[in-house]
């Protein structure tokens, strides 16, 4: 599964912004999507979620439903750090 969500055109921020950033990583299909420029099954066990802000493109490749979780509980920060905080980077 790849994600592609463009927060750069997301009128919504804070707390509403990371409830739909967790919705969309633990439902990417069954979710209404406001900020999700793409999201498409590629066929892979993984899910590849990028995340634009303020224009730059940051990229989390998730290989399991944990690392899921994990991702969807840390939120933003995630990305913009490059890793989940449970997770080794």
């Amino acid at each position: 599964m790849r994600i592609r969500i463009n927060h750069d055109h997301c009128e919504h921020a804070n707390a509403y912004a990371d409830r739909c950033l967790a919705a969309t990583l633990l439902n990417p299909l069954g979710h209404e999507r406001f900020c999700a420029a793409r999201v498409e099954d590629d066929g892979k066990d993984e899910m590849t979620v990028s995340l634009v802000f303020e224009g730059v493109e940051r990229t989390l490749v998730l290989h399991n439903r944990e690392e899921v979780e994990l991702a969807a509980a840390e939120g933003w920060p995630a990305f913009l750090h490059g890793t989940v905080a449970s997770l080794p980077s």
